[in-house]
């Protein structure tokens, strides 16, 4: 392991992320939860990630890198915080209904 990357908890290796970014006071609600999260992850991860009502947490890791992602802390390009957009469903033009299906429906609704 490198001198670089003493092994240290979340919150202590967010505090030296932050402390070698460049950010602004615009930064602060996201380092605050950046935070937030670094201390339960700390404190849940020697329970295998089950949180103090025996559920899995498999939310807060994923959530706290995005946050430091939003905050350019990772190699990747920031991202915004949040839930991703929804892919827009496209619509497909309405098939053409066979002969066979139009006369039954016409039957139906006149007898159905």
């Amino acid at each position: 392991m490198s001198s670089n990357f003493p092994k240290s908890s979340v919150a202590e290796a967010l505090e030296r992320s932050l402390k070698n970014a460049d950010l602004k006071a615009l930064n602060s609600a996201v380092v605050a939860a950046a935070r937030v999260l670094a201390a339960r992850i700390d404190s849940i991860c020697e329970t295998g990630f089950i949180d103090e009502h025996g559920k899995l947490d498999n939310v807060s890791l994923p959530t706290f890198l995005k946050y430091c992602q939003s905050l350019g802390l990772t190699v990747d390009v920031p991202a915004k915080v949040g839930r991703p957009a929804k892919p827009k469903v496209e619509s497909k033009p309405e098939a053409r209904k066979s002969d066979k299906v139009v006369q039954m429906e016409d039957f139906m609704k006149r007898f159905g």
